[in-house]
């Protein structure tokens, strides 16, 4: 029995250093109940690690197995980017949204502006209701966010057999308030709408299929300024003697579903920060540079939420730093002489990149994140 306590011992120091000196990581050993296998605990630190070198964990799926060990992965990574990513994720559909929202990307790609202004879209959470009131949902814009536009898009599914096709036609949005008459209930208050707010009015021209703009900023503000959130109603009369035609039911699903697309200013996260674009290589240091590293959003089981990109290119830094350059600053020249520490490799300048992703009210944010692509590096 002592014989076999020592050769255990020596089989587990033995498999320790190997595992230890090839891959960074130390394994801990206990021999499982039946003696006849060895199982892993989990527990791995990672020695020297470069953030290349290991992919985050994919939170689908579960322990990993390899022959008779079994090996769950922890990680010093922080869960996610952005606090607002840390819900509990459905499977949502991205292949089956309005075509609008793919240029809202495309703009703020285009624009690189800072991170305090970002755009939030709001689908309609009471379609085929046959109220006919559209309700959006205004939970996930902060207090601290400044409305600096806002657009509301439906599509208008009118039949080429409806009596107004191609008719000139005017289009109201009214926003609801509380109606304090006995004799105006909810349906009697939708069926006459003029005892709401007219805040919009669209004339259309031979009327057909197709998605309408309403700008909606002014009703926003009320409702995030104190007044009571009831949701807009939206009419279609007929032009020459302003009769009531109907009113908007929304009942559009995937591809034609009702939204409102907020651009939003962060008061709170106001950046003086000055976006910074890649410089020609040859400036780089040739010791110190610049590396490619993609990051992945799918190999880290973040492609529940995040519609759009599915990756992006990072960078990363790498090399030696020997001893400062005339063109460094004076700190970096004074850690060196006094030896502080050493110096290290590290971005010195970035650039944004937009993220669009579903929130936790299955609405859809657009943001920009400052300082995240590396685009010179340099040694400090």
């Amino acid at each position: 029995m002592k014989a076999a306590f020592i050769l255990f011992a020596i089989f587990e120091l033995s498999l320790l250093q190997n595992v230890t000196n090839n891959s960074g990581r130390k394994y801990y050993f206990k021999m499982g109940k039946n003696n006849s296998e060895v199982r892993v605990h989990n527990r791995i630190h990672y020695l020297n690690h470069n953030i290349t070198d290991y992919e985050y964990p994919n939170r689908r799926g579960g322990a990993t197995n390899f022959l008779n060990f079994e090996e769950k992965k922890t990680t010093i990574l922080p869960q996610y980017l952005d606090e607002e990513w840390n819900y509990q994720h459905k499977n949502q559909s991205k292949n089956n949204l309005p075509k609008f929202i793919q240029k809202f990307y495309e703009r703020a790609s285009e624009e690189q502006t800072s991170s305090n202004v970002n755009t939030r879209i709001l689908f309609n959470t009471n379609r085929n209701s046959s109220s006919g009131i559209l309700f959006f949902n205004l939970d996930s814009v902060d207090a601290n966010e400044n409305i600096l536009d806002a657009d509301l898009y439906f599509y208008w599914p009118l039949k080429n057999t409806s009596s107004i096709h191609r008719e000139s036609v005017v289009l109201r949005l009214y926003q609801l308030e509380s109606q304090f008459d006995e004799d105006l209930n909810e349906t009697n208050s939708i069926q006459n709408p003029d005892v709401h707010k007219l805040f919009n009015v669209i004339y259309v021209s031979k009327a057909q299929k197709g998605w309408q703009i309403f700008k909606v900023k002014k009703p926003i503000d009320n409702w995030l300024t104190g007044e009571e959130n009831l949701g807009l109603i939206l009419t279609i009369s007929s032009y020459d003697d302003n009769k009531l035609v109907e009113i908007f039911k929304d009942s559009n699903e995937g591809m034609f579903r009702t939204f409102i697309a907020i651009k939003v200013q962060n008061n709170s996260t106001l950046s003086d920060v000055t976006e910074q674009f890649p410089t020609n290589a040859s400036e780089i240091s040739a010791e110190c540079q610049r590396k490619e590293w993609v990051v992945n959003f799918r190999n880290l089981g973040w492609d529940q939420f995040i519609i759009t990109p599915d990756s992006f290119l990072a960078n990363d830094c790498s090399g030696k730093c020997l001893k400062p350059k005339l063109e460094d600053k004076n700190h970096v020249k004074l850690l060196h002489i006094f030896q502080k520490r050493s110096l290290c490799c590290v971005p010195v300048k970035y650039r944004s990149q937009p993220i669009m992703y579903f929130d936790k009210f299955d609405n859809i944010a657009i943001k920009n994140y400052d300082n995240i692509i590396a685009t010179e590096c340099g040694c400090r």
